[in-house]
């Protein structure tokens, strides 16, 4: 006989044999046993974890010879027809590759036929989802009423793709991928009784390697034994399967945190010059780093490093030399490259950069830090305008931020200031602001209210100022009634005095000092000139400039 595959001999003939689907198993059986199963089911999950062997198992526990059963033989002639595919009373169909409309209505055309052997007929609809739009419209109606002793099955890896009208008229039953645990003790059950030897490590590779398929970790197990027989080692099953060394990782995981990036460089090419896949070893060390976060935050993870390449000794030894926002921040830097590398010309350039990056990451420190130092540059800065930090009083690579400078002042007698009554020395008498520091701190104010355009320009009306103690006093040149009653509006006084208190590090009481008011001939002169002309008053950007500035058309200049 041809050979047959792991995954097709070792494939569940019967419900107890399905691995980590118990909650749909259950279901299923209860409602067989109970004669209560719906004449359609969808079943929806990953692929290899168990959806169309179950639906095979459906078939057989309702027609078997001893059934319905939820344990069905597997001897009789019905479930060995079943098992074989040969049974005119199970069609399974390939959605994938039955697209068309018409193989639909051929299809359908025999349900109104009685079962020819069994006591149901059931119909296996794989990759559903393939199915086209017409197909779904003429399974519909069959869905909602069909005839007596049918029953659908459809299995879908996207059920997001399955329409709404379809799914409200299917029990829905969601298989989930299966834990590493599960997939190694049934590994582990098949090497058994394939005469295999392996150690442990083998079966944690293969369950890691197939991301929670039972078919594919099968798969991968049949691939090692036609390749390296019937002894299988860790290190040989990880070559050909094409997977990082453990050695490898631990070692770029140290160049790394001793931030030797031109190490980590030699590593990649010495991976590429063997022929490893990047995108693979960058998917690995995302992983090792998750591993090395799990043991800062559990000191003894268990399970949750089921599979785990390095051993835990190892892995602990680097993971206590690093926090966690660090590793956060590396796993992120990963997993986007990662991403990136998918669709790259040279996916190893962007490995490159993102490994140098990883290095920098030692040296970045936390937002908490940085504020901290903040704090302490604002308590050394004297009062008055805060001047911007340069690079080197903000360094978020290493480095200690350089104190600003003072102003230089002759030399003085120190004496010991008294202290109060709380044991701390009074404060000290405030010095008086110099003309630079008013300047600038008056700039830094109307430039904070520059998006104001209307008060903007009535502050550019302001001739000087002037701080005394905690009154900054605006000199203004123009007294007119518009400017007048903008400035003195409450509104504008508390904006004026927010932006100051933002400027100047404290809270300043706002005065003006107006010049004196047009002369009364100018007045005159104003109220006794010609209106302007229809044509210039209802000019657009002269209402504008009216509505903007809220002023009145005094003379028009063009008469």
């Amino acid at each position: 006989m041809p050979y047959q595959v792991i995954a097709r001999r070792w494939r569940p003939q019967a419900f107890d044999e399905v691995v980590g689907q118990r909650n749909v198993i259950e279901t299923l059986k209860n409602a067989i046993a109970t004669d209560r199963l719906a004449h359609a089911l969808l079943f929806a999950g990953p692929r290899g974890v168990g959806k169309t062997t179950t639906a095979r198992i459906v078939a057989k526990a309702l027609n078997c010879d001893r059934g319905p059963t939820p344990a069905p033989c597997g001897r009789c002639g019905a479930c060995e027809e079943i098992t074989a595919g040969r049974s005119v009373d199970c069609l399974e169909v390939d959605a994938a590759s039955n697209t068309q409309v018409e193989k639909t209505r051929d299809l359908l055309e025999t349900v109104q036929y009685a079962p020819t052997r069994g006591r149901h007929k059931v119909y296996i609809i794989d990759e559903a989802h393939m199915l086209s739009t017409s197909s779904f419209n003429a399974l519909l109606k069959t869905l909602e009423e069909p005839p007596p002793r049918v029953v659908f099955i459809l299995a879908t890896t996207e059920p997001h793709r399955i329409p709404a009208t379809i799914q409200s008229r299917c029990q829905r039953h969601d298989f989930r991928l299966l834990g590493t645990a599960e997939i190694i003790g049934r590994l582990r059950e098949i090497v058994a009784a394939e005469g295999v030897t392996v150690d442990e490590g083998t079966l944690s590779l293969l369950a890691r390697a197939a991301c929670g398929s039972l078919r594919d970790a099968q798969s991968l197990l049949d691939q090692a034994i036609a390749s390296l027989g019937n002894s299988l080692e860790a290190g040989r099953v990880a070559d050909l399967l094409g997977l990082v060394q453990a050695d490898v990782l631990v070692e770029v995981t140290e160049a790394i945190l001793t931030r030797d990036a031109a190490r980590a460089i030699r590593l990649v090419d010495r991976l590429a010059s063997h022929g490893q896949d990047l995108r693979q070893f960058t998917l690995e060390l995302t992983g090792y780093l998750r591993d090395l976060a799990i043991l800062r935050l559990c000191p003894e993870p268990g399970p949750l490093l089921d599979g785990a390449r390095v051993s835990v000794d190892v892995a602990r030894r680097q993971a206590e030399r690093a926090s966690l926002p660090e590793l956060e921040l590396m796993i992120k830097t990963l997993q986007q490259v990662e991403w990136e590398m998918r669709r790259a010309i040279q996916p190893r350039f962007l490995l490159e950069m993102a490994l140098i990056r990883l290095a920098e990451i030692r040296h970045a420190q936390g937002l908490g830090e940085i504020l901290g130092r903040l704090v302490a540059m604002e308590a050394r800065l004297p009062a008055g305008p805060s001047p911007s930090p340069s690079p080197t009083e903000l360094p978020l690579f290493g480095g200690h931020p350089t104190p600003p400078e003072r102003p230089t002042r002759p030399a003085q007698a120190v004496e010991t200031p008294p202290l109060s009554a709380g044991g701390r020395p009074p404060p000290e008498p405030a010095e008086p602001d110099s003309t630079l520091d008013v300047a600038a701190g008056w700039a830094a104010t109307v430039g904070r209210l520059r998006g104001r355009k209307r008060l903007a320009s009535v502050l550019a009306e302001v001739q000087s100022v002037g701080l005394e103690a905690d009154t900054l006093t605006l000199e203004v040149r123009n007294g007119n009634a518009f400017v007048r009653d903008t400035l003195e509006d409450p509104e504008t006084r508390r904006l004026i005095a927010d932006a100051a208190a933002e400027s100047f590090g404290r809270r300043l009481r706002i005065e003006y000092r107006f010049a004196a008011a047009p002369p009364p001939r100018l007045e005159a002169a104003a109220r006794s000139a010609p209106a302007a002309s229809p044509r210039v008053r209802d000019h657009p950007l002269v209402r504008e400039a009216l509505s903007l500035f809220g002023g009145t058309i005094v003379r028009d200049v063009s008469a």
